[in-house]
């Protein structure tokens, strides 16, 4: 079966999501189906919207830039990182649901180095461009370096994984609704069948509202995180065992995030005596090569000394040459709300 993502999820509610981590981070974003309908669009930079997308020749350059990408996609790459033929750089990975490409998210329109200022005067020129104009366009153009290309890569890929669990669940739950309409429907044939039912019945409908509720606080926790930077991503290097951790991390422990740096043991010990040993065997399995993505949950003691939930997700990103993991990276969530939700309050 094909599933349109717009059909999937609230188009509304992902744009205000979007626009949120624009607002916070300064990251814009789009994603397109694939058609390349523009589902959602937000922060768009002014030297692409008010020149490169308004001329006919550079705006034949932005479709090849996305047909290119798209190409490459399709050949199966995590993620893309593309040098756009205006001069910029635009990035994309993709969407999936139910193991289905449904979608792409977009960002971009950023430099790694210095721009080329002879390049971009004779580009404004031969478009017939204001030159002034343009150049001040350009100087809104934000320069990363590589490696924040690179978590606000890992980061749009976690992000599109989220997205894809949130259409999955929209699936899901119409399929047990559907199950639950034919069941009712079958019931209502005769009386004695409708009798004998009954408690499967109730039981198909608990699963329902449970499966909407799991919906609801998936939507809560992706909206909280976006709102109050929650995700954080770290960065361990197996080699010296040092950890990183992005700025945000301060907002969850109140440690700042250079004090685990080199002290990776640091960290470990103020996880939860009852949680370490799950830590440790999920570690290995991962490292050994028994899964290829980490995901666990466990509680760890913040700078107060009170037990707080995280979510930590990651992946091997780098191997040497005989094969052995030497970098893993991946997103951490505080999760103690949900937890509670979920009757495990008491840590």
């Amino acid at each position: 079966m094909r599933y349109h993502f717009v059909d999937l999820v609230d188009i509304s509610k992902i744009q205000r999501m979007m626009d949120l981590l624009y607002d916070a981070t300064g990251i814009l974003t789009a994603i397109l189906d694939l058609e390349g309908n523009i589902l959602t669009s937000s922060g768009w930079r002014s030297i692409c919207l008010d020149f490169h997308r308004k001329n006919h020749n550079t705006q034949k350059r932005c479709g090849i830039s996305d047909c290119r990408i798209n190409e490459r996609l399709k050949d199966g790459e995590k993620y893309v990182i593309y040098y756009c033929e205006n001069g910029l750089i635009d990035a994309a990975t993709r969407i999936f649901v139910h193991g289905e490409h449904v979608a792409n998210v977009y960002t971009g329109q950023f430099l790694l180095e210095e721009p080329d200022m002879v390049f971009f005067r004779q580009q404004a020129k031969h478009h017939d461009f204001d030159e002034h104009q343009y150049l001040e366009a350009l100087k809104s153009v934000p320069i990363y370096n590589k490696e924040t290309v690179k978590h606000m890569m890992e980061y749009l890929c976690s992000q599109a994984e989220m997205l894809g669990e949130m259409g999955y669940q929209e699936i899901e739950t119409r399929r047990a609704a559907a199950e639950l309409k034919h069941t009712c429907e079958e019931l209502e044939n005769t009386k004695e069948v409708l009798t004998a039912a009954l408690e499967e019945l109730r039981d198909q409908y608990d699963e329902l509202q449970k499966k909407e509720m799991i919906a609801r606080q998936h939507e809560e926790l992706w909206e909280h995180a976006i709102e109050g930077t929650g995700l954080i991503i770290y960065d361990w290097n197996l080699k010296s065992n040092q950890l990183y951790f992005t700025r945000t991390f301060k907002s969850l422990l109140g440690f700042e995030a250079t004090e685990f740096i080199g002290d990776r043991e640091k960290y470990l010990r103020r996880i939860h005596p009852d949680d370490q040993r799950k830590v440790k065997e999920k570690t290995e399995e991962v490292l050994a090569g028994k899964k290829e993505l980490y995901n666990n949950e466990y509680r760890i003691k913040n700078k107060e000394e009170q037990y707080i939930w995280v979510q930590v997700k990651g992946k091997i990103v780098e191997r040497n040459q005989n094969n052995q993991p030497i970098r893993l990276v991946g997103t951490l969530m505080d999760i103690t709300n949900y937890k509670k939700k979920e009757g495990f309050g008491g840590v």
